[in-house]
């Protein structure tokens, strides 16, 4: 009884402690100018423009660009930009101008005046604008894909200074989407990444590939009895699923739901039931190990053993480094519970 209890409370504090360590860090990339003029930032920055990812499951992801500068004089202009190039290519530019006491606005290049998703501020001295830059309209760097290429620089400017802030686009969250990384367990290589959520009795799955042609792209779960759950991601219709056993096979694409294929089969996403499958053959894909394996075409670029789809959040990506302190500030604190429930019991008694 008293061990049972013990587990328990360990298992709660151990998921809290797990959901409290997922943060927003990995969301977002911040660069400055320095009041020194320099490209790092202080507690004094002259301009700072941050970068955020914002993901819908089924969608590509946007991003969300804040241009920002404090301490700014009541009747003073203030002009900021953000400049996004690749090599000598057209610049992509955004400016946010402070044109009187209360006015300012947003603009993206010079035939695109503030553009509807868009926002300006001027409040207590801080000027800001907002831009939210989706791929498939017209907010976006120019012939640019940010998931899968880095070599844009962005440069900041303001009155006085032009700063280039970053020489490539690496550390954006949206690239090679590693912000997946703040509250997920992932898995992938140089050329793809995938992750599994549980959610509200389904497992979500979200791949990115950015290796080659990715028309076609096999996703396979090994049971350790060799029964397999497959996935194929197609560029042209969508999403299709079967479990194999040996020679049998059966399609379990009447269970998948969700399915969407973006951009060349760059963000392949999908949604199943914890159980697929029929009476004959069935697998719950929220409690077993698998194998993981990953192909193009006939092509296997990727393997990896013990793959849980519960492990696919926060709570499991912390789970070993959290088992050992937390254990033993449980025990103490266990050994008190229980003595305070045999004090209990023998007040009861007398």
């Amino acid at each position: 009884m008293y061990f049972s209890f013990l587990f328990v409370l360990f298992f709660i504090n151990l998921q809290v402690e797990a959901n409290n360590s997922c943060n927003d860090e990995c969301l977002t990339k911040t660069y400055c100018i320095s009041s020194d003029g320099s490209g790092v930032c202080s507690a004094n920055n002259l301009v700072t423009a941050q970068f955020q990812v914002f993901s819908v499951f089924g969608k590509y992801d946007n991003l969300q660009l804040t241009l920002e500068s404090s301490n700014v004089p009541v009747h003073a202009e203030k002009l900021m930009k953000v400049n996004i190039r690749r090599g000598y290519s057209r610049e992509s530019v955004f400016t946010c101008h402070k044109i009187a006491d209360d006015l300012a606005y947003a603009q993206f290049d010079a035939d695109n005046y503030a553009p509807i998703t868009s926002t300006w501020s001027v409040k207590d001295g801080v000027v800001s604008c907002t831009w939210t830059l989706d791929m498939h309209e017209l907010i976006w760097p120019h012939g640019v894909d940010m998931i899968k290429d880095s070599q844009q620089s962005i440069t900041l400017i303001d009155e006085s200074h032009k700063v280039t802030v970053a020489k490539d686009t690496s550390q954006l969250p949206i690239y090679h989407a590693q912000y997946l990384k703040c509250c997920n367990k992932v898995h992938g290589n140089d050329g793809f990444l995938l992750t599994f959520d549980q959610i509200e009795q389904q497992i979500r799955y979200r791949l990115y590939y950015w290796g080659h042609s990715g028309k076609h792209v096999t996703v396979s779960l090994t049971r350790k009895d060799g029964i397999e759950l497959e996935f194929e991601c197609y560029q042209d219709y969508g999403v299709l699923g079967y479990i194999r056993n040996g020679t049998e096979r059966i399609s379990v694409e009447h269970q998948i739901t969700q399915t969407m294929s973006l951009n060349n089969n760059e963000v392949c996403s999908w949604a199943t039931p914890f159980v697929l499958g029929d009476s004959s053959i069935s697998i719950d894909a929220s409690t077993t190990v698998f194998e993981l394996k990953v192909r193009e075409g006939d092509w296997k670029f990727y393997t990896e053993k013990d793959v849980f789809s519960a492990f696919g959040n926060a709570f499991a990506s912390h789970l070993a480094g959290l088992i050992q302190p937390t254990r033993s500030r449980l025990v103490e604190f266990g050994f008190d519970v229980i003595q305070n429930i045999r004090l209990l019991g023998l007040r009861r008694i007398g």
